[in-house]
């Protein structure tokens, strides 16, 4: 069949009318979407989306022409004879040749809209503002009734214009081009009022205005944001005040605001604000965020909130990070300096509340508000690291952690260069342990450590070795930190090690490893390294001489006061024994979250106090002690006691 005779039979069956019903509604709706979206409140790629359903439908659009159209109309027609019939098949064939022809092209373009939208990255540190179309910066008014400040109207609008361009926000449409066309349009049937020229005939998708005015002897600028197709205003800045003699202070602080509203514009759901942040706030902000050194951090978060003392996230970052560095005092008082932009914020609320939580050790609340951050960007590689971290060591819900971290895809991730990426690792493998998942946890560091030698994994990855009973692979492992590592970074792996073999009631091989530290030498180890050795091997004479001169340096220690406990009780020191258990209750204070109870259930369990122990876990525990990897049924002390149903009820205390 020729394509003339082709194209005749589709005219024929009414084949290209239907086609252009559909590409005519299709580019209707698109014209409608493209003018709506906006008002309607929808996603900016709405659009975007449209076109891709529409690409997609229209192949299947064009078979079901074929199915409930020609065929029916085939089926009607009487076939004279076999030539008929072959045309009929000869038909069949062009018209399925042009739809593969047709699904292709629509799936090519469907691909390249995808990939253009969706899958290319930011490599910047700070995120590219929005482009949008044309912005309209108008003369902002003089209401101060003094033709002096004329040049002050023509210098927040210039200023604002170079902000806007700086930044790559849009291309501009200035004063002067609208006086262009007011002289242009001049005697013209047009109205010479701004607005209306610059609707009409220049078009933006947004129009920047204000006024100032003078107040108590300072000028006071206003500015907003107006939406260039329904008129409506988009966002009222804050009014900046300044001396009269000082204008320019007024209108950088609100080409700040200007800027920060449209580089966050795109992120309503993850900003905090109610109000956007000054632009220079911002980069203070996104460079905390990407320094690895917290001296540096701390700094620029300092800035941020200095250059915009309402900015909300960098004062929460802050008490984050003193909490960190255990510096309790300090974050608690930070945070009571917080208040929310408004009673109505819920995520600003919720935050607060989070780290209230946090500092009384309410570890069921803590994961339950963060869950809510969470879920707002699962996968911000911040947020989503801090949940698995909630998960496995405050609640104690290891299972929690896998779908957590499968959130993020990190196939693509640069571990050199993404600190929270190694963090996700780390937490996943314990998690992965603390579940049994053993291999899971040696398949996900070795993978890691082939890229990248991280020395906090080697410590998750030999406690994988030991409980999946590797115990040739931990020997070699070994022989390799002996000539990689340091003589501190190698004791603490053979102080784990032997730990894990207590855990597994292998006495022998824990106290080889506990002879490896005993006997280095002398200026190697550390006291508390030593006297932990010691300890464990159950030479409580020597561990207890140890103990006390470290005791004597750091007389608030409360592990270095529980061993020593223990060891004068093993001694028949009681009355020893007892004077350093009243130590221990003499040091509590506050934002310990159950350090002493922790420390007395020690002191319970070698002494086999079975009351006291399990109340006493159970206090810690309910104070906001955290299930680490040292902790709990991690802990040998607790090696007799681990599997009894009391012990689960502490284990499940916050589930």
């Amino acid at each position: 069949m020729t394509l003339n005779s082709f194209f005749k039979q589709c005219h024929e069956k009414e084949v290209f009318k239907m086609l252009s019903i559909y590409v005519v509604s299709a580019w209707v709706i698109l014209q409608v979407l493209s003018i709506t979206w906006q008002p309607l409140g929808l996603p900016q790629k709405s659009v975007t989306f449209l076109i891709v359903v529409l690409l997609i439908c229209f192949p299947l659009y064009i078979f079901f022409l074929w199915k409930f159209r020609i065929v029916p109309l085939q089926k009607a027609e009487i076939d004279t004879d076999e030539k008929d019939q072959k045309k009929k098949i000869a038909f069949q064939k062009m018209y399925f040749s042009a739809l593969g022809i047709i699904a292709s092209i629509c799936v090519i373009a469907v691909f390249f809209i995808v990939n253009k939208n969706f899958f290319q990255g930011n490599k910047t540190l700070l995120p590219k503002i929005i482009q949008s179309d044309k912005i309209a910066v108008l003369k902002f008014g003089n209401n101060t009734g003094d033709p002096q400040y004329d040049i002050v109207s023509k210098m927040a609008s210039d200023w604002i214009i170079h902000g806007i361009t700086e930044n790559n926000v849009a291309q501009v449409i200035t004063q002067d081009l609208v006086d262009e066309y007011k002289a242009i349009l001049k005697g013209k049937n047009v109205e010479e009022d701004e607005t209306t020229i610059v609707k009409e005939y220049l078009k933006p998708s947004k129009i920047i205005s204000g006024n100032f005015y003078l107040k108590k002897g300072k000028l006071i600028f206003q500015g907003m944001l107006i939406d260039g197709k329904t008129n409506k205003t988009i966002i009222s800045f804050k009014p900046t005040e300044c001396a009269t003699e000082n204008p320019l202070k007024c209108i950088e602080d609100l080409n700040e605001s200007i800027t920060g509203y449209f580089i966050t514009a795109d992120k309503k759901n993850l900003t905090i604000q109610e109000s956007p942040p000054k632009y220079e706030a911002y980069k203070y902000l996104i460079e905390a965020k990407n320094s690895n050194d917290d001296q540096e951090y701390i700094t620029l978060l300092n800035k941020a909130i200095e250059t915009d003392s309402t900015y909300f996230e960098p004062k929460v970052l802050r008490v984050q990070h003193y909490f960190n560095q255990r510096e309790f005092k300090k974050s608690d008082s930070l945070l009571k300096l917080i208040k929310p932009d408004s009673y109505t914020n819920k995520r600003q609320l919720n935050l607060l509340n989070m780290h209230e939580a946090l500092l009384k050790g309410n570890n069921r609340t803590v994961y339950n508000t963060y869950l809510k951050e969470y879920e707002i960007a699962p996968s911000d590689l911040g947020s989503n690291s801090t949940i698995m971290i909630f998960a496995l060591q405050f609640v104690n819900r290891p299972e929690d952690v896998e779908a957590i971290y499968k959130t993020v895809v990190m196939d693509s991730m640069n571990l050199q260069n993404c600190r929270d990426c190694i963090f996700r690792i780390y937490v996943k493998a314990y998690a992965d342990i603390e579940l049994k998942n053993y291999n899971s946890a040696i398949k996900i560091i070795e993978t890691a450590q082939k890229e990248n030698e991280i020395k906090y994994l080697n410590r998750p990855l030999l406690i994988a070795y030991i409980r999946s009973g590797r115990e040739e692979v931990l020997e070699q492992f070994l022989r390799k930190i002996d000539i990689t590592a340091t003589s501190a970074e190698a004791q603490e792996l053979y102080l784990q090690a032997g730990k894990e073999y207590l855990l597994k009631g292998n006495k022998p091989k824990a106290d080889e490893y506990f002879n490896k530290i005993i006997n280095s030498e002398p200026n190697t180890v550390a006291p508390e390294m030593l006297a932990d050795a010691l300890f464990y091997k159950e030479n409580y004479a020597i561990a207890e001489k140890v103990l006390s001169k470290i005791h004597t340096n750091e007389p608030k220690n409360s592990n270095v006061l529980s061993k020593l406990a223990i060891c004068n009780f093993k001694l028949g020191n009681i009355s020893d024994a007892e004077k350093n258990i009243q130590n221990l209750e003499n040091i509590r204070a506050n934002f310990q979250f159950g350090e002493i109870d922790y420390a007395l259930a020690q002191y319970y369990a070698a002494t086999k106090n079975k009351a006291e122990l399990y109340k006493s876990l159970l206090k810690s525990v309910a104070s906001g002690h955290v299930f680490h990897w040292k902790y709990y049924k991690n802990d040998p002390q607790f090696i007799d006691y681990i599997n009894s149903k009391e012990f689960e009820e502490v284990l499940n205390f916050w589930k």
